[in-house]
């Protein structure tokens, strides 16, 4: 068993945290299908501007998906530090700061990787944090903006500053999600610092789930987008890292019905009202690898309310 802070985990996998994907409906569905350790959605920390309304819409837990993650990202200690204390006084067991998203829209804002070209402002951000919040503090980053040349120092810095754990994204930030993640630089992480490590990158079924656990020594794997509409990705993975057994992929009606149980949860769940939109996004991902799959997620397209989306969706289980 890993533990972050005084955060216990039982398990080895974690869903990644993605916008549109990681809500709390879809945090619930993987904890049911056995993730470890869920993260949230990345939320903007500036409490000024946004106040703790905005926190509130765009993180709420319920107890059957903890322990929970809360991502935050910003540039500012100050608001890093008071952000990260509204997520923990919201019942969040962990606050991560992403120091790894790619996107051009956070680099404007000197925020996600872009922050690790600026190793004192990473070490501020970390120490602010961790020094005024009552639950462990974590970093998630990738291996630097263009080269991994400074990984390792970077990893280190985000240890001392008090970080109970750092994730990192085997890509820099201008690779994205192209070519091949460099597990090899996750082992020379972990074998660099005394903190939890949690590898990302790669990961799509649960033998790369197990090879990346043998590879990098690290404590955790973290998994993105082989988690997209494929929550039983965790309980294939912990399986077979346990003991071995490959659990076969889900048939049509084992999908729908785990789209099934999201619809309700989103339904259940909401501090706003699901729209026709998100209906639509979770069966298409839902539906690809099944037969008729592609046809489908055309028909889709076109409907006019969750219903039809319903039926198109179960046509596929006759």
């Amino acid at each position: 068993m890993i533990k972050i802070g005084d955060v216990r985990i039982k398990g080895k996998t974690v869903l990644a945290p993605m916008c549109a994907v990681s809500t709390l409906p879809y945090r619930i569905l993987c904890k049911r299908h056995g993730a470890a350790l869920v993260f949230s959605e990345m939320i903007d920390a500036d409490v000024e501007q946004y106040g703790k309304y905005r926190f509130k819409k765009e993180f709420n837990t319920a107890e059957i998906e903890r322990p929970v993650v809360a991502q935050i990202f910003g540039s500012n200690p100050k608001k890093i530090a008071e952000s990260a204390e509204v997520m923990a006084d919201m019942n969040a067991d962990i606050v991560d700061i992403n120091m790894g998203c790619p996107s051009i829209k956070l680099s404007r804002n000197n925020a996600g990787a872009i922050l690790l070209k600026d190793q004192k402002l990473i070490a501020d951000i970390i120490s602010s944090a961790a020094s005024t919040t009552s639950v462990p503090v974590t970093a998630k980053i990738r291996l630097g903006i263009d080269s991994s040349k400074d990984t390792v120092k970077i990893a280190k810095i985000i240890e001392r500053a008090g970080a109970s754990a750092i994730t990192v994204h085997g890509r820099t930030m201008r690779a994205k999600y192209a070519g091949k993640a460099d597990w090899d630089m996750i082992r020379k992480v972990k074998d660099a610092v005394g903190i939890p490590v949690i590898g990302n990158g790669d990961v799509f079924c649960a033998q790369d789930a197990k090879d990346m656990l043998d590879q990098t020594g690290c404590d955790l794997v973290m998994i993105g987008r082989g988690a997209i509409g494929n929550p039983f990705i965790f309980k294939q993975c912990e399986e077979y890292i346990k003991s071995g057994k490959i659990i076969p992929d889900p048939v049509a009606k084992e999908k729908y019905d785990a789209y099934r149980t999201l619809c309700d949860l989103m339904d259940i769940y909401k501090l706003i009202k699901p729209q026709l939109k998100d209906y639509k996004v979770n069966a298409c991902w839902f539906t690809k690898g099944v037969s008729g799959g592609r046809e489908a997620r055309h028909e889709i397209g076109t409907c006019k309310t969750k219903e039809e989306v319903d039926a198109v969706f179960s046509r596929l289980c006759e």
